[in-house]
């Protein structure tokens, strides 16, 4: 008989192992739309947080109103404002923006952002910094402060100006 020959196979080669990198396309559009749900909640996060900014200032602007009504302290309501206004600003803008500004540049500032004729720096706003050193009656100016603060208030951004956030 004769010899078997042996026929020139080689070992049967399986394919490497599938490997994780890079993903499929569908992980990909998977991971961008993660993205997109997260930065569009954290959006809406912000917005509402400003609104609420505004909402309770507004808010508190309302109680003072009130309590001066009841009780007509041009000196009580000066200070108020003067608090409200400082804590509204560094609410809703950039806290290097506003946080150390005194004096005439508070008030150039705060007539900066509401984009009209100065009302605070050439106007009734100058009660915030001169009240208590004056012993003149300002009623009338007092009631141009209200107004001119609560129009200042009212347009209290929905964002931040440079969106930082403090």
């Amino acid at each position: 008989m004769q010899a078997t020959q042996q026929l020139p196979l080689k070992d049967i080669h399986l394919p490497d192992a599938v490997s994780w990198w890079p993903p499929a396309l569908g992980y990909w559009l998977l991971l961008l739309l993660i993205i997109l749900i997260f930065s569009t909640v954290f959006i809406i996060f912000e917005i509402r947080q400003r609104s609420r900014i505004k909402k309770t200032a507004l808010t508190e602007f309302k109680k003072i109103k009130q309590s001066y009504q009841q009780n007509p302290d041009d000196k009580t309501l000066v200070n108020a404002l003067a608090t409200l206004l400082r804590r509204a600003a560094i609410s809703s803008y950039p806290r290097t923006d506003c946080a150390s500004l005194t004096g005439k540049a508070w008030l150039s500032w705060l007539d900066k952002q509401l984009k009209q004729t100065p009302g605070f720096s050439d106007g009734p706003g100058y009660l915030l910094l001169e009240f208590n050193y004056s012993n003149a009656s300002h009623a009338n100016d007092v009631q141009q402060l209200l107004s001119l603060s609560e129009n200042w208030l009212k347009k209290l951004p929905a964002c931040k100006a440079d969106g930082v956030k403090k």
